[in-house]
């Protein structure tokens, strides 16, 4: 068999581009992974799984000094998840924003996740597809993997798979609460080969959640194409559908003068829970709506942190 050869330079060349090749990747390895001086480090946009051929993606905030625990932020706002709203570039590297920088860019800063990394916990913001091209069930689903994600890689990241919490807001509350509560409910077309407790978590927060889906649709003004569901399907992905004695242990928090979705959601979902035998608190925030002052979710942050501190951190 005749012996190809190839010119000296076009060898040089060939190993050179695979070295500038190399050298790319990493770079924006680091890119991604950079925080600012003495912050905690932040990794953006680790991939999770895909659908209709777009990636699904988190941020990974991990703290200077970890406590081994795990807090996964449902990153949604009306069933609509955004981009990186909690932190900013610095020149070269990521840090947290200010309260004024998120309060410009109209961040819902009851969810901020710079408390809870500063008191060791590491937190994933997770972020799914959003409405309308993704409706209820593609939601629920993509969440669910990137439960399922982050518990089978929790040691890669310094943390405890069975010292994972839930936390989110609104829709995103609404997100954290059902599939914290039900994990073996998987939508139809979706089907997978996981451990039946591949998102069990062991402890929840909730703030201004919908967790009645069908009572929320009919008596809100909230109208959007992820709600236009039958109402067995509206009940299906209702958070109260789920309550049983075993659900891990949920701080459900809700403004009294919320108009967009109203404090009884939240007595809902604690009503059943305290039925069901489940170990809850509620806790209501006086004068407070959808939009809390930055007190109010500073209150709320405060609240989140001790909760997932009495759960999830081992003394």
């Amino acid at each position: 068999m005749e012996r190809k050869t190839y010119p000296v330079l076009l060898v040089v060349l060939l190993a050179a581009s695979a070295l500038i090749g190399c050298a790319a990747d990493e770079a924006t390895e680091r890119a991604n992974s950079q925080s600012a001086d003495s912050g905690p480090s932040i990794t953006t946009d680790v991939i999770y799984g895909h659908d209709f051929g777009m990636a699904l993606t988190f941020n990974v905030y991990g703290p200077r000094e970890s406590n081994g625990a795990g807090v996964i932020l449902t990153n949604s706002g009306g069933w609509n998840s955004p981009s990186d709203e909690f932190i900013v570039k610095d020149g070269d590297a990521w840090r947290f924003g200010t309260e004024e920088e998120m309060a410009a860019l109209g961040v819902w800063q009851i969810l901020n996740p710079e408390a809870l990394v500063e008191a060791g916990f590491t937190v994933f913001d997770v972020r799914h597809g959003s409405q309308p091209k993704f409706l209820m069930p593609e939601i629920v689903s993509h969440v669910r993997q990137a439960v399922r994600f982050i518990k089978s890689n929790a040691a890669e990241y310094g943390v405890d798979s069975e010292r994972l919490g839930l936390w989110g807001g609104s829709a995103s509350g609404h997100l954290s609460l059902l599939v914290g509560a039900s994990p073996e409910v998987t939508p139809d077309g979706f089907e997978e080969t996981w451990p039946a407790d591949a998102t069990s978590v062991a402890a929840i927060v909730a703030f201004a959640a919908p967790t009645d889906l069908v009572r929320f649709k009919t008596e809100s003004s909230f109208d959007r194409p992820v709600l236009r569901l039958p109402e067995e399907e509206l009940r299906r992905f209702s958070p109260v559908t789920y309550a049983t004695p075993d659900d891990p242990p949920t701080l459900v928090m809700h403004g009294n003068t919320d108009d967009v979705v109203p404090i009884v959601q939240g007595r809902l979902m604690y009503d059943a829970l305290v039925a069901a035998g489940a170990e809850v608190e509620f806790s209501e925030f006086d004068s407070t709506s959808h939009g809390p002052t930055p007190e109010q979710a500073r209150r709320g942050v405060e609240e989140a942190r001790a909760w997932f501190e009495k759960y999830l951190v081992r003394r």
